[in-house]
């Protein structure tokens, strides 16, 4: 049996404004919209967004800040593999809340993070570890 894609579906109170984050600033199509949900898409990478519904019960009604899922129940991050990140950074980088700038990682990643509309942190980044071997011979 063979896993084909993963596709998050990130919760959100206010679903145009998302929509809106993902195609103005980050470049997505908006595949199809329907009531409370969208089906978001950029090449092979799809994120589904809902506003959820009053169930689990940590969810309540969207007219209510308080208690509608005051900050994501997500803990880590969405990994968005990428051809070339220093140009999406240079595309981005003024328009969203950098979590964190482009940068080398240790473990042969080039990338850089920022927090979507809804508190999300999204880490795009690129494998460096060619350019890792050529520079040291290994």
């Amino acid at each position: 049996m063979k896993l084909r894609k993963l596709t998050p579906i990130l919760w959100t109170k206010n679903l145009q404004e998302t929509i809106t984050f993902y195609v103005d600033i980050l470049g997505f199509t908006c595949r199809y919209q329907v009531d409370r949900f969208a089906a978001l898409k950029r090449d092979d990478i799809e994120i589904m967004t809902v506003i959820p519904v009053d169930e689990p019960e940590d969810c309540k009604a969207p007219e209510n800040n308080e208690d509608f899922f005051p900050k994501p129940h997500f803990t880590g991050s969405i990994y968005i593999d990428t051809e070339n990140v220093d140009e999406l950074w240079e595309q981005i980088k003024d328009k969203v809340t950098v979590k964190y700038e482009i940068g080398n990682q240790e473990w042969l990643v080039r990338d850089f993070s920022i927090w979507d509309n809804n508190g999300y942190e999204i880490v795009f980044g690129q494998d460096i570890s060619k350019e890792a071997k050529q520079q040291t011979g290994f």
